[in-house]
């Protein structure tokens, strides 16, 4: 990371600037056009949580200093495993001094519930984000009033798994039967797999996957934006849910980085988001709070 930073910068000094551009293409990708990667970092807390401390937590963010060779880490993610064992707000706190020290420059959490967030927000954490899994098929953030909330209080969602592995996308599109045991042969895959069980019957998917094709097509014909295909209508979903600031999406080639830049060229209209929350609002599930199922405190 930190060589490719050297060389980006090497090149932009021997290299004119380009002129200005409205869009952005996969040579602008390759030839360093567009902003160079922040970096961030996650704090995940799985063990030992009751004898975490001060010292322990200065002690690996200072690591992870020296490892990504910053003095200050943009942003730094946390994450608490058992919400049993109540030192998340203390240990918060602990990054919070670290912000105020200069090692950190903004703190976010990872997959945690709206009353968690709340006691941050009491307790003066100044949290900017919450990575969250969030799509068409996972409605967590937005029924458990966390979407409403966090926009009112100035805190961003950070959205994974935004097209679930590739469930939500044309390569999907007129399936007869969900994946079976065997095609799920990755964890990503039986994670997302499971999400679409949760959400309904294949047959609701397929609703969904078609009224998401429909709208494509509608965009792709008024000119909004010539490639839309059933992945970029599903990203821009999520996109325009309250307090959405980013989606993460996991890309394999260079293929993958220009589809997915195309999502940022148009937006749904309210007809649009509508005709997708009326066949959203058939699912079954998933029931609660952010990441209750995978932390197994609700079945």
């Amino acid at each position: 990371f930190v060589q490719q930073q050297k060389q980006q910068q090497q090149k932009q000094k021997s290299t004119p600037k380009p002129k200005q551009k409205t869009t952005v293409s996969t040579s602008d990708l390759t030839n360093n056009i567009i902003p160079r990667p922040i970096p961030m970092t996650k704090f995940c807390c799985f063990r030992f949580l009751e004898d975490l401390n001060r010292q322990e937590v200065k002690a690996r963010i200072v690591k992870a200093c020296e490892r990504l060779q910053v003095s200050q880490l943009p942003l730094v993610q946390f994450f608490w495993s058992n919400y049993n064992v109540k030192r998340y707000v203390d240990v918060a706190l602990y990054l919070t001094e670290l912000k105020d020290q200069g090692y950190i420059q903004e703190i976010g959490a990872t997959n945690f519930d709206l009353p968690r967030l709340q006691e941050f927000y009491k307790a003066g954490v100044p949290l900017v984000s919450n990575q969250v899994q969030l799509s068409a098929l996972d409605r967590r953030p937005v029924q458990s009033g966390m979407s409403e909330w966090c926009a009112a209080h100035d805190i961003s969602l950070i959205a994974f798994g935004t097209v679930a592995s590739g469930i939500l996308s044309n390569a999907y599109l007129g399936r007869e039967q969900p994946l079976t045991v065997e095609e799920r042969n990755t964890a990503s895959l039986r994670m997302y797999s499971a999400t679409a069980q949760r959400f309904g019957e294949w047959s609701l998917v397929q609703e969904l996957l078609h009224v998401m094709d429909e709208i494509a097509q509608t965009v792709r014909q008024d000119g909004r934006c010539a490639t839309a295909n059933v992945s970029n209508v599903a990203q821009r979903y999520v996109l325009q849910t309250p307090a959405v600031a980013a989606v993460l999406i996991g890309v394999r080639n260079q293929n993958h980085i220009a589809e997915n830049v195309a999502t940022h060229s148009f937006v749904l209209t309210p007809a649009e988001i509508e005709a997708m929350d009326k066949v959203v609002a058939k699912r079954k599930g998933p029931r609660g709070d952010v990441w209750d199922i995978e932390r197994g405190t609700l079945v």
